[in-house]
């Protein structure tokens, strides 16, 4: 079997080249995202969440001082509703904000293409709970597969690609 995108010989098992790390079943997909910019992005999607938080916890809380926890709530509220529609929002189109960030997509392992809402849902809440079981070794288990599949991964029959735009 040949690699779609640099025609090298490769292993029939594998769902990204050997050599150059396309997506086999679908080359337009993109190419295997590395372990560590995956960590990135899962350290990003609460970090931006914080981050708001904190803003929105200065600006009410110096504004509604006067109110007491008034001002914490306010800002709890109004940053859990947009970042949450948000964050759904980009898992309707197969990322989370830091994979968008970082220009990364999950697709469905078999096709290549978009796996579904209910299927990200599946693997980010579910998969995700699974995966940090156990001392974290679901996380840990994409060092040893072969296609960097995590728990959650292989829970949603997915993986996750650099995206090409």
């Amino acid at each position: 079997m040949n690699c779609p995108g640099c025609s090298r010989e490769i292993l029939a098992d594998r769902l990204f080249c050997n050599w150059c790390e396309v997506f086999i079943p679908n080359k337009r997909t993109g190419k295997k995202s590395s372990l560590f910019r995956r960590w990135m992005a899962t350290v990003i999607d609460p970090a931006i969440g914080v981050v708001i938080f904190l803003i929105l916890q200065a600006i009410f809380g110096g504004i509604g001082s006067a109110f007491g926890e008034g001002g914490a709530l306010a800002a709890i509220f109004i940053a859990v509703i947009p970042y949450g529609g948000f964050y759904f929002w980009l898992l309707s189109k197969g990322m989370t904000p830091g994979k968008w960030i970082l220009r990364e997509k999950v697709v469905e392992k078999l096709s290549g293409d978009y796996p579904g809402f209910w299927r990200m849902v599946l693997r980010e809440v579910i998969g995700k709970f699974v995966s940090s079981l156990i001392f974290g070794l679901g996380y840990l288990w994409a060092i040893w597969d072969k296609d960097h599949q995590a728990w959650h991964d292989k829970i949603a029959g997915t993986v996750v690609v650099k995206r090409i735009d």
